[in-house]
């Protein structure tokens, strides 16, 4: 789920907006969904900064 998100995250950012908004609102529930199902991570930024960039990577989810 990681890796897929971050390609998600740069396609929002380098779409042009009418493709972005409506990808958007496809990963916006999913983005949801995460959340509802993970936990936040307290010590997800002292693992690296790569784990403190971005939300998603700061959840604790089975495997």
């Amino acid at each position: 789920m990681l890796f897929q998100r971050d390609v998600l995250d740069d396609a929002m950012r380098r779409l042009p907006a009418a493709a972005r908004r409506e990808l958007r609102r496809v990963v916006e529930p999913l983005d949801e969904e995460f959340r509802r199902k993970t936990l936040p991570d307290p010590r997800a930024a002292e693992l690296s900064a790569w784990h403190a960039q971005a939300w998603w990577r700061q959840r604790i989810r089975e495997r």
